[in-house]
């Protein structure tokens, strides 16, 4: 396990937009040598690893072998950045949609790391970004049958929630504006709504993620969405105007690929607009 912290990238551009399905936020990020070309990278070494140039260093991607589609996406952005004379070093933080990526030095190359989720993910990175990358995808699935572009968070901000919530089958997600600080602006509560009694507390992204993954799936929705789940999985998704744009019990299960329980080519097609959605509340005969 290695510390982590550091210079973050932002201002990805307009690909970095189509490939995580989120608005990038711009920040200026001064080059330090001229960029070359990217090669093609291949696997090596054994199924699940990923070499790509990158001006004159050498990036190592490692994932399950699964997540091909998913490690081609992130090539594409290294690509991108390359394009820009983005710097990648040991103290470069790469934001992906919900988590943040790093890199470390090893015999030579720049390993590509994410948070090492259940072992103290704000200190912590780990070299196999499976756990980042497959979240990624069924995130995107989400947003392109919500028919929104993303709003990011980052694993180590905080989601404002119920006491003893996690624990529940039936929950609620609820976006509004982040108030700011470390806040993502998500609201967990009981499906069912809240209780005088109930106590409020604020949770890290990564706490949430390691007990009920299934989460994470609607968080990159952005402020007025809601998100109902039970049994474990995504029911409903409802927009801003109190719509509903998505639910499991009519319209099965969102698009996937059925070959990866990683969901490599989760969403990976472009997005079909569909019928006007339905109310939440349907109107009284």
């Amino acid at each position: 396990m290695r510390a982590s912290s550091g210079l973050v990238v932002g201002g990805l551009g307009a690909a970095a937009i189509v490939l995580l399905g989120c608005r990038a936020e711009p920040v200026v990020v001064e080059p330090d040598a001229a960029a070359v070309g990217v090669d093609p990278a291949t696997e090596v070494e054994r199924p699940g690893e990923w070499v790509v140039d990158y001006g004159d260093q050498t990036l190592l991607v490692h994932a399950d072998p699964a997540l091909g589609g998913e490690v081609e996406r992130l090539l594409l952005l290294f690509g991108d950045l390359l394009a820009e004379s983005v710097p990648i070093t040991e103290q470069t933080r790469l934001p992906i949609g919900w988590t943040t990526l790093s890199f470390v030095a090893d015999h030579g190359r720049l390993v590509v790391e994410e948070p090492d989720y259940p072992n103290d993910p704000e200190a912590n990175t780990r070299p196999d970004v499976s756990a980042s990358l497959a979240t990624l995808a069924r995130q995107r699935a989400v947003l392109q049958q919500a028919g929104v572009a993303g709003e990011a968070i980052d694993f180590d901000q905080h989601v404002l929630t119920i006491t003893g919530v996690l624990e529940r089958d039936e929950l609620m997600l609820v976006r509004v504006e982040s108030p700011g600080g470390r806040m993502t602006g998500w609201r967990l509560t009981p499906a069912e709504g809240i209780e005088e009694a109930d106590e409020v507390e604020s949770l890290p992204v990564h706490v949430i993620f390691n007990a009920r993954p299934e989460l994470l799936d609607a968080m990159l929705l952005p402020a007025g969405f809601l998100a109902l789940f039970a049994g474990g999985r995504l029911t409903t998704i409802v927009n801003e105007a109190n719509e509903i744009v998505w639910d499991w019990a009519s319209d099965g299960d969102l698009p996937r690929d059925r070959a990866s329980d990683l969901g490599s080519s989760i969403g990976g097609g472009e997005f079909v607009p569909r019928p006007r959605p339905r109310p939440l509340l349907e109107p009284l005969d």
